[in-house]
């Protein structure tokens, strides 16, 4: 295995990158256009890559968020995750390719995206299949063969997983159906891809009240089986965490270290550190294997700071109260929201 190497020398553009101020409103995704009223799952799908403005400053810009100054902060953690339980990366038989496909694909738009901060070098030495990566924001210089995994520390898929804020899931087709075949999650939301990946679409949307008896879960994976090469799509998720501290981690796997959250702050009424979480999803059919992608990049705002927004505490508030039981329920915070509405309102 080739040993990563890594620089602790930032560039005046990375330094003056990670300096920046932490606004977590800023380029907020989001997830409820200005005249809804009433939340229910579909498959509300846009194209990626298109700015969307916001009562607090504006996100979708790019493919990946890479999260400004809490780059390095969400790195290490997303590290630290992967160091301690090598589970979180399954990668079925098969699925080596795909693999390489993405990280190729993503290194590419990151150098496209920000140029300034990560770059990606083809050709080197005249070896069309030779790549040299640098990240500057993390210090990772890497040179590697498309292809020969002795060549980049990890794997692949991991040391993309590595390099990029986002959880990476890659979908297959088999007799019809869209199968969970790979994923690398380090912050899952009550869930766990140890236990998911295998499945197909329905077995893994199936706890969701109505997505499949609605047809929601069908509609998505027509959707994605037609999904072109030449276009990315996105769509927004969102509910409600109850890490005060803003972790993202809320996988099945660390269940013990966050299950007691929620109902503390309920106990102590502090409804202001309740965070509303909110997952933006890539859709992407990969170049060389054609196969699907998506990428799951998690956003956190306290009810505090969502506050500092009128119009985002009204619309909330509006939404939260709406919200059938079921999906209450579902979300979590079917048995408190009575308490958040109210407060939203003040």
């Amino acid at each position: 295995m080739t040993v990563e190497t890594r620089s602790t020398q930032l560039t005046p553009a990375a330094a003056a990158y990670l300096s920046q101020p932490v606004d977590h409103c800023a380029t907020l995704p989001w997830p409820f256009p200005d005249d809804l009223a009433e939340f229910r799952y579909s498959v509300n799908v846009d194209p990626a890559m298109v700015s969307r403005p916001t009562a607090a400053g504006e996100w979708g810009r790019t493919i990946v968020d890479l999260g400004g100054a809490e780059y390095v902060e969400i790195m290490d953690d997303r590290r630290r995750i992967l160091d301690q339980d090598p589970d979180r990366v399954k990668l079925r038989p098969g699925m080596e390719l795909a693999a390489w496909d993405l990280l190729l694909y993503y290194f590419r738009d990151l150098d496209r995206s920000y140029p300034e901060l990560m770059h990606l070098t083809e050709g080197v030495d005249g070896d069309p299949l030779r790549f040299h990566w640098r990240n500057d924001l993390l210090g990772t210089d890497q040179v590697f063969v498309l292809g020969e995994w002795d060549s980049i520390p990890y794997g692949p898929f991991e040391f993309l997983a590595r390099e990029v804020p986002d959880d990476l899931l890659l979908v297959t087709e088999r007799d019809g159906r869209l199968y969970f075949d790979a994923g690398a999650v380090t912050f899952a939301a009550a869930w766990s891809v140890s236990f998911d990946v295998g499945m197909d679409m329905y077995e893994i949307h199936n706890p969701v009240p109505r997505l499949t008896n609605e047809g929601i879960t069908a509609r998505a994976e027509q959707f994605l089986m037609r999904l072109p090469a030449d276009k990315v799509y996105r769509r927004v998720n969102w509910t409600l965490s109850g890490s005060g501290s803003r972790k993202l981690d809320v996988s099945l796997e660390e269940l013990p270290e966050w299950g007691t959250d929620i109902p503390a702050l309920v106990r102590d009424g502090r409804w202001g550190e309740l965070q509303l979480r909110i997952e933006v999803e890539h859709f992407i059919r990969l170049p060389m294997t054609g196969t699907v992608t998506f990428n799951i990049r998690t956003h956190m705002a306290s009810l505090a700071e969502i506050k500092a927004f009128p119009v985002w505490a009204r619309q909330l508030a509006t939404v939260i109260e709406e919200l059938p039981e079921e999906l209450a329920t579902y979300k979590g915070f079917g048995d408190y929201r009575h308490h958040v509405v109210p407060w939203l309102r003040t």
